[in-house]
């Protein structure tokens, strides 16, 4: 038995062409899309492709019994990209999702932005520089990344440039 996958729709950098669903190109190029219409449909599109193949996913971890409960609740999924701002290569804020790891001790349900959470941010319609320096030092991939090891049951105080855990996510 593993207690870690990793599933990938493509490399990070391109992302495969869905013809079947409208979406001609790969992902990479239609992230630079400098306001074009077509390719923020099909942008869209595979977008909602993707959300839809996770929460099948989700679905189907929820059905299937493990021990006590439900597999979900024993296993934690991660949903998301290392881009926050793709048309310029944003790299802050990211569009993150975690589910399941209610038997793990996570907590769900809410919304963490940590750029938000600054005093005197403004918000995002400040222009996109908060993509490319977050303003808050809590902002950090790694601590998520750190939060759900430690959840796993690794030992670790670190990941990578972590400075703690999100205690906002935790039970």
């Amino acid at each position: 038995m593993t207690r870690v996958v990793t599933f990938n729709t493509g490399n990070e950098g391109t992302g495969p062409a869905v013809p079947e669903i409208g979406v001609k190109r790969d992902r990479h190029s239609l992230s630079h899309h400098n306001g074009n219409r077509e390719a923020l449909e099909q942008l869209s599109r595979s977008d909602e492709f993707n959300v839809l193949q996770f929460a099948y996913f989700l679905d189907r971890l929820s059905e299937v019994k493990d021990g006590e409960g439900a597999l979900l609740d024993s296993t934690m999924a991660l949903y998301g990209s290392g881009l926050s701002y793709g048309n310029s290569h944003g790299t802050t804020s990211l569009p993150l999702v975690v589910a399941g790891g209610a038997g793990l001790g996570m907590k769900h349900g809410s919304h963490v932005d940590y750029n938000r959470q600054v005093k005197g941010f403004g918000g995002y319609g400040q222009g996109i520089g908060v993509y490319h320096s977050p303003v808050n030092s809590k902002a950090h991939f790694s601590n998520l990344l750190l939060t759900m090891a430690q959840k796993m049951g690794v030992e670790t105080e670190a990941f990578a440039d972590s400075n703690g855990v999100i205690s906002e996510i935790l039970a």
